[in-house]
């Protein structure tokens, strides 16, 4: 049962956010931000509405089939209001310590091969968090006003106003989401057994 209402934001790159929206993918890695104590990423919220962002890499950081999504928000930089329209609920934290468990999960994500793999390496003896999440869309996007408290390199914002999250509709049923989550432990085991 979903809350009425969230006002939790959790920033993510917005073709990301697009891609757990629509069940194209249903997991995030995190590591760490620059504001965020010692630099490392803590979750400290397992329910959140996706506050989504702009990487100016852009292209580079996706598959080729999926660069079309730059385009979903086109000229949008984020900086004066941010269209919400995504609401998570985390369902599994795996910790990764091995790059060939980033790399087993190619298939199961748009981003190219380099840009999970360069997210692991950034503080090498860190874990990386793989934040497999139930996804819900908003029937409407929500567009706020951006406070200066939303600013900075942190991945938590507490945002000024709640959003109404009782007709929001899951990107994928019960069982399409349970048979991804299964594929990911596979990918997952295989690499482990094969390491």
């Amino acid at each position: 049962m979903l809350p009425t209402s969230s006002n939790i934001g959790l920033k993510e790159w917005s073709v990301t956010s697009e891609a757990l929206g629509s069940g194209e993918q249903i997991f995030m890695l995190r590591k760490g931000g620059i504001r965020e104590d010692g630099r490392h990423f803590k979750i400290e919220h397992e329910q959140f509405l996706l506050y989504p962002g702009l990487f100016h890499e852009g292209e580079l950081l996706l598959k080729d089939e999926y660069q079309h999504m730059l385009r979903t928000t086109p000229g949008a930089d984020f900086t004066t209001e941010v269209p919400i329209s995504v609401y998570c609920e985390l369902a599994e934290t795996i910790y990764i310590s091995e790059e060939e468990q980033v790399r087993a999960l190619d298939e199961h994500h748009i981003w190219s091969k380099e840009f999970p793999v360069k997210r692991f390496s950034w503080k090498p003896r860190e874990p990386l968090k793989l934040m497999i999440v139930r996804a819900y869309r908003l029937t409407e996007p929500v567009t706020i006003p951006v406070e200066d408290s939303y600013a900075g390199c942190k991945s938590w914002v507490e945002l000024a106003d709640r959003i109404d999250l009782k007709n929001a509709t899951p990107a994928l049923t019960d069982s399409e989401f349970a048979e991804r989550v299964a594929k990911i432990h596979a990918s997952l085991t295989t690499e482990t057994v094969n390491a």
